[in-house]
């Protein structure tokens, strides 16, 4: 026994610094594989016909990623879910856009915010996690600017935005995701979501973009 325990705390100490690059693995696992393999526009188009599919928008899941959260968002990932696709060239961000607030969908990517909502449509909102690696999810969108692109697409169309607005709010905010933020500025506009560096900060990160045209995804 005595020579087990030092073994076993070995063991914890390897896993617990192993954790942030096994979190860091499967989430670049699954995003990318999406993106670059598994998910096509018509995929896409055919999830969005989709009415029946239970969804579910919990707010308390946007917390600071780690590997129990990681595991679970795993286990529970429905590719049914992926319903477009959203590109931020000057960030190097292409990720799913995922239907509903969920652990599985901010692991895959970004989630949508709001029952209903529609693409081109008012105030189009996406969370994502934010990442200390920039290669993944949301990890880079603090680095956005004034007269960036953002493009998203249902799989038949693609929305263009011109991000015009950056703004740090309570995370008691949620007039950030209202319609009214729209009608503000007289055309469909996209919110783009982040905790700002932590969920423990209280505060959330906003990249507004407003819609500058759409187009046929051909």
């Amino acid at each position: 026994m005595k020579k087990i325990i030092p073994v076993l705390l070995i063991m914890i100490g390897v896993l617990f610094l192993l954790a942030p690059f096994i979190t860091e693995q499967i989430v670049k696992y699954h995003s990318k594989s999406l993106i670059n393999e598994e998910i096509t526009n018509e995929i896409i188009k055919t999830n969005n016909q989709k009415d029946q599919l239970e969804v579910e928008f919990d707010f308390s899941v946007i917390e600071d990623v780690d590997i129990k959260s990681i595991i679970k968002g795993s286990m529970d990932f429905n590719k049914e879910l992926v319903i477009g696709t959203i590109l931020i060239p000057d960030l190097d961000i292409n990720l799913p856009i995922m239907k509903g607030l969920s652990e599985a969908n901010l692991m895959i990517g970004a989630a949508t915010m709001k029952p209903d909502q529609s693409f081109g449509v008012g105030n189009f909102t996406l969370a994502g996690h934010y990442m200390k690696n920039k290669d993944l999810l949301f990890g880079s969108l603090m680095d956005i600017e004034i007269g960036n692109r953002v493009y998203i697409s249902d799989g038949e169309k693609i929305y263009e935005y011109n991000i015009y607005d950056i703004v740090v709010v309570p995370d008691t905010a949620i007039e950030m995701l209202s319609d009214d933020k729209s009608d503000e500025r007289n055309k469909p506009i996209i919110s783009l979501m982040t905790c700002y560096f932590s969920s423990k900060t209280g505060k959330r990160f906003f990249a507004l973009g407003e819609l500058v045209a759409e187009y046929p995804i051909e």
